[in-house]
Parts: structure tokens; C-alpha cells; sequence
């Protein structure tokens, strides 16, 4: 069967902002476009501008609203999305989520499709004993395991009880013809944007203010590190249900007066062309993050914490640091050397350019996607083509 003809679903929990996971699928479908026929149903939906770009290209985009999977409307969707499988006769469908690793692949099973493919995107720190459960009984169902990096694979095989045999990483890509580095000129203007001075210092995260991000250690690490470093300034980037309270929290700091929140942002890239070195500080549930492969492209030395793929994007005395989790002094430490080096500093954001252009491309990263659905109709063709008694 050639490419075109392969005609994939994918099941996505929610598809409600611009957030790491809708980014990736979003990044998927339009790279592979041109050569599967993708679709996709999300169960908790909302408008955002990767929908609309999805929608100008083409790509079904399909919302079936299932709250709980347990109440009388997951009925009525479950119904919905088998008749919606079956008219269109998926031959590939794609799970990213809970609910889609579950509820949707006991759908699309009954329906009758013939390969099922989990996407897992995080270490599932969060996951209920019950979610853990269900994914061990249901495993079966599952042709192949895509992990997003080395370290989910190792947690997520344990835990889930998952056959090696079935299970690959593939990296998430980022587009490095968009994702450049600034020329003197374009990181110019990003500082004026934000008011930073040429000879400041400026330290910046992206990612949505929730628990698990810890911001908490980055603005502990940065007040540390600021009595070393009297020009360094603060870029804050991202929403989230803990925004205001950090805003609250930094503005009656000493740091206060050096810390910059955006909020939500449209485009990115003017934020990742102010800064000097990125910073991403999880304590738990990480996967493999856009936003690090994205300021790594930008050419920026990077300080992380060693938490899920963290510490496979950044080599730690290459591109950038990987510290421990929860260590705000390392943190510190780390980021007053790269200060105190600015050939040093220069050096790890080539190297973090280089890296993300050889290992966390775009076109990698959807290239790798196609060839294990490719594989999947390989092994199909090799067994259907045996002779039931085995004979020649």
C-alpha cells in the first residue's frame, strides 16, 4: 500500500490551547499531509489558532465532547465515533492521552481497525491507579508504543508492563527554518519589545505556569543568582492557573523589578531572541519538551533540570547544564557560570543549534512517524502473503 493511501485517525483527550502536545500533533499532520490521509477527534476541544491551521489545510477536524467515560453521553459519542471509524475506514488510528488510550481504543477496536497506535508524552506522574491498571489490561490492543524519549520509555514500560518488542521513541521535532537564530538586528528589536537593555542579562523559561513546571525553583534559583549577576533580568513566558499567584509572589521580591511576565504569547520566537540562555525547571511527569528543542534552535545555551527528556536534549557541558530537580542552588550555580563565560556561553548555543538541527528536526521526527506506519503494513503484507499450511 503506498503512503497516500494510508488513512489515519487521531484520538487526542484535549485540544483546548497551544500546549506541548497539541503543538507536536499539530507539527505531525502538516508534515505528513502530503503524503497520509489524517484526521482528527479530539474530546475536549477548544478554538485556537493550531485548529484553524489544521482547518486551512484541509485536515478533518472533528470534536466529540466526552467528559467522563462513564455516563450516559460517552455512550452516545462512543456510537458517534464508531459509525465516524467505520464510514471512513481508518486503517492506522493514533491514541495521545488517557481517555484516547482507553475509551477511544475500545472503540476504535470494536469498529475494526487494524493497527492501533498509543503515543505516550509524559512519565504519567499523574495518573490515578486506575488509569495504570486499565493501561496494563488494555496493552494489547496496542501495535506499537511511541515514547517521546528514552526516559518516559523507561518509566512507562515499567510501569504500564508494556512488550519492548513494541515500543520505539521518536523525539519531538521542531522546525529549524522557523526557528533560527536571531541576527543582530531581530534580537535588537526583540529587547526593545520587552524594554531589556542590550547589556542585560536575560534568563528565560517558556512553559504554562502549573505545578508540575516548578516555577517555584526557577524564581529561587534566579534570586540567588542575582546578587552575581546585577544585570540579570527575567522572561517569564506562558499562562496558567498559577500565573497570577507567581505575579503576586515575584512582585514583592527583590526580583520583582527584573522579572517580565508575557502571559499567553501568539509567537514565541521574539521572546526566545531576547533571552541569553533558556531555562526549563520540572520536578515530575516531563516527557520531551517543545519549548527547550525550540530555544535550542535559537541557537541558546540551556539550563535544565534532569527530569524525563530533559537531560537527552541538553548534554550536560555541551550545550548547556543539566541539573538536579528541586535544587535551586544548582540552578544558580549553573546560570552564574554561564554568565560569567560568555565564550563559553557562545560555544553551547552553536552546539544547541547543531543538536537540534542533526537529532530534534522537524522533518526527522515526521519522517520517523512515517516509517513505523509503513512498517506496520510491511508486517501485514509478509503475514498475509504465507500459505495457511506454512507451505511455500
Amino acid at each position: 500500500m503506498a503512503s497516500d493511501e494510508i488513512n489515519i485517525l487521531y484520538l487526542i483527550d484535549y485540544f483546548q490551547g497551544t500546549g506541548g502536545t497539541e503543538t507536536h500533533l499539530a507539527r505531525l499532520i502538516i508534515g505528513l499531509r502530503e503524503t497520509f490521509r489524517c484526521s482528527v477527534v479530539a474530546f475536549d476541544m477548544g478554538t485556537n489558532p493550531l485548529l484553524d491551521a489544521l482547518r486551512s489545510r484541509g485536515i478533518p477536524v472533528m470534536h466529540l465532547p466526552v467528559a467522563r467515560e462513564y455516563v450516559p453521553n460517552a455512550v452516545v459519542q462512543a456510537w458517534r465515533l464508531w459509525k465516524l471509524i467505520r464510514r471512513n475506514r481508518y486503517d492506522i488510528v493514533q491514541t495521545m492521552g488517557q481517555k484516547a488510550d482507553t475509551y477511544g481504543a475500545l472503540i476504535a477496536r470494536l469498529a475494526g481497525v487494524r493497527h492501533l497506535v498509543s503515543s505516550k508524552r509524559d512519565t504519567g506522574d499523574l495518573r490515578k491507579p486506575l488509569h495504570m491498571f486499565l493501561n496494563r489490561r488494555l496493552k494489547s490492543l496496542f501495535d506499537a508504543f511511541i515514547m517521546v524519549a528514552d526516559a518516559v520509555r523507561v518509566v512507562v514500560v515499567a510501569n504500564d508492563h508494556l512488550p519492548v518488542s513494541r515500543v520505539t521513541t521518536i523525539y519531538n521535532g521542531v522546525d529549524v527554518t522557523r526557528f533560527v537564530v536571531a541576527s543582530s538586528a531581530q534580537r535588537a528589536e526583540a529587547r526593545k519589545h520587552f524594554g531589556f537593555a542590550e547589556t542585560d542579562f536575560v534568563v528565560g523559561m517558556v512553559a504554562a505556569f502549573r505545578a508540575e513546571k516548578n516555577h517555584d525553583v526557577f524564581f529561587d534559583g534566579l534570586s540567588r543568582a542575582a546578587s552575581e549577576i546585577p544585570s540579570l533580568r527575567v522572561l517569564a513566558v506562558g499562562a496558567g492557573p498559577l500565573l497570577t499567584h507567581f505575579r503576586d509572589r515575584v512582585s514583592g521580591a527583590p526580583l520583582g523589578d527584573r522579572t517580565l511576565f508575557t502571559g499567553e504569547v501568539s509567537e514565541v520566537l521574539p521572546c526566545l531572541w531576547s533571552m541569553d540562555v533558556g531555562c526549563l525547571t520540572p520536578g515530575s511527569n516531563e516527557g520531551f519538551s517543545n519549548a527547550v528543542i525550540e530555544q535550542m534552535a535559537a541557537g541558546l545555551p540551556m539550563v535544565v533540570t534532569n527530569v524525563g527528556g530533559n537531560g537527552e536534549a541538553v548534554v550536560n557541558g555541551g550545550n548547556g547544564f543539566v541539573v538536579p530537580p528541586f535544587d535551586a542552588e544548582a540552578l544558580s550555580k549553573a546560570l552564574i557560570e554561564v554568565h560569567g563565560d560568555p565564550v563559553r556561553a557562545a560555544a553551547m548555543g552553536r552546539a544547541s543549534r547543531q543538536r537540534a538541527v542533526e537529532r530534534f528536526s522537524l522533518e526527522r521526527m515526521c519522517s520517523e512517524h512515517g516509517r513505523l506506519y509503513l512498517s506496520l503494513y510491511r508486517a501485514e503484507r509478509e503475514v498475509s502473503a504465507e500459505p495457511p499450511d506454512g507451505r511455500p
